[in-house]
């Protein structure tokens, strides 16, 4: 079995299981919009209760410098059929292609090798040859102080962003399993902010007294959720003068393109997402079988292990993992964080000095104690994420049943998730 062969693995669980539910990408989702379509989104955009009005092509004006945050090689945005729309709209009013420089939003990512560069923006990269910037969330003289939020924590951003006359935020939509939804505030906060910024919202996450999740913090949640309540505050220091946002679908098609103000065209960016990226289930499974083949390290992969859970049966079900993690865990930091011997070190560093990886490591060993991989990373990586692993798909699989028969699970009902990346199961007593 090569990757995640929905049909082989149907053969492989017949007789041993029952398979209850098979997720992928929704058949509702809007037809691809075309150049004529995304521009029309750019000339009618959402500003809410901005006080704005027009075009986002209006929202430049000849003779400014103009900021475009975009997101980096982490994540998938149709960036590259966005911008030469974007450009032509700016031109025509006037505005020069010399005053535009782009900016990735990598928050504390490793900034995209120039390879990923050309693939994230197209043909667009010639365009701004020479004009494009990386992010670097630990260089002070590249930080600017823009506010100290109600909870009293400072907030730095990339000086290039605050400074310029305009800045316009790019991205995607999408579900994030502690900040409700990607895009919007977060393409500047944590995108362009800086390693205290973005430690100490995530660090919102936990419950500050008991070893929990903090209430509030989970997928497809904006209001109530503390942790994007504070990027929303944080990012509203330097108010964008437009997003521009875009829906794929969990294959990978762009299903729509959302514009204007940063709250206002987020959330209608979300309402798509709920209509493409999300599964009701009545009852939750035994075994999930999922992938997160496209992720290059287990850091992204995470996603789908988290995903995966949401549809788990107790303590006692069991994720069998496809995710080939060809980069590894993806950061030494990451590796301090996982190989803590006991989660409660975990809870304790992170409330003593909050980092992103760290709470990335905490969710990794609440759940990938359940989880068997198949992956092709190293004897030592798959040794120091502490999650039993194998070289191919079905050897995961046949562990996880062989796990469950000895918990007195027979015959397990089961669900295949071939887009655990980006679809996120809800279960019907949860909303």
């Amino acid at each position: 079995m090569l990757g995640f062969d929905v049909a082989a693995i149907e053969r492989l669980l017949a007789g041993r299981a029952r398979i209850i539910g098979t997720f992928a990408g929704k058949a509702c989702a809007p037809a691809p919009p075309g150049p004529d379509e995304i521009r029309m989104a750019l000339e009618r955009p959402a500003w809410g209760g901005t006080g704005r009005c027009g075009s986002v092509f209006d929202a430049i004006r000849p003779g400014e410098s103009v900021a475009i945050a975009v997101s980096d090689h982490t994540r998938k945005t149709a960036v590259d059929r966005l911008l030469p729309v974007l450009v032509e709209g700016w031109l025509a009013r006037g505005c020069r292609l010399e005053d535009m420089f782009l900016i990735f939003a990598s928050g504390i990512h490793r900034p995209p090798t120039a390879g990923e560069q050309k693939d994230i923006l197209g043909a667009a990269e010639a365009m701004f040859r020479g004009r494009v910037f990386l992010h670097e969330p630990d260089n002070d003289r590249r930080l600017v102080r823009v506010g100290v939020t109600r909870r009293g924590h400072e907030v730095r951003i990339n000086r290039r962003a605050v400074e310029a006359d305009r800045l316009i935020l790019t991205g995607a939509a999408a579900y994030h399993y502690h900040a409700g939804f990607g895009g919007g505030r977060k393409s500047l906060v944590p995108g362009l902010a800086a390693r205290s910024t973005i430690a100490f919202t995530h660090s919102l996450t936990l419950d500050p007294d008991a070893d929990r999740i903090r209430p509030g913090v989970e997928p497809g949640r904006l209001d109530g959720n503390p942790v994007a309540e504070e990027m929303l505050e944080s990012a509203r220091f330097r108010e964008p003068d437009a997003i521009v946002n875009t829906v794929l679908t969990p294959g990978g098609r762009l299903a729509g393109v959302f514009a204007g103000g940063m709250d206002a065209a987020h959330r209608s960016a979300c309402a798509l997402v709920e209509r493409v990226s999300r599964i009701d289930i009545d009852e939750p499974a035994d075994l999930v079988v999922a992938s997160a083949a496209s992720s290059l390290n287990w850091i992204q992969s995470h996603k789908a292990l988290y995903n995966a859970h949401r549809a788990l049966r107790s303590e006692r079900g069991r994720i069998a993992l496809f995710a080939p993690c060809i980069e590894g865990l993806g950061d030494e930091r990451f590796r301090h964080w996982v190989t803590r011997p006991d989660v409660r070190e975990i809870y304790a560093g992170l409330r003593a000095q909050p980092e992103v990886l760290g709470q990335t490591a905490l969710s990794t060993r609440l759940r990938g104690r359940q989880a068997v991989l198949a992956t092709k990373m190293s004897g030592r990586d798959a040794s120091d994420l502490g999650i039993p692993a194998e070289a191919r798909l079905e050897d995961a699989i046949d562990r996880c049943l062989e796990d469950l028969a000895r918990l007195g699970v027979k015959r397990p009902s089961c669900y295949l998730m071939g887009d655990a990346l980006s679809l996120v199961p809800f279960l019907a007593a949860r909303h």
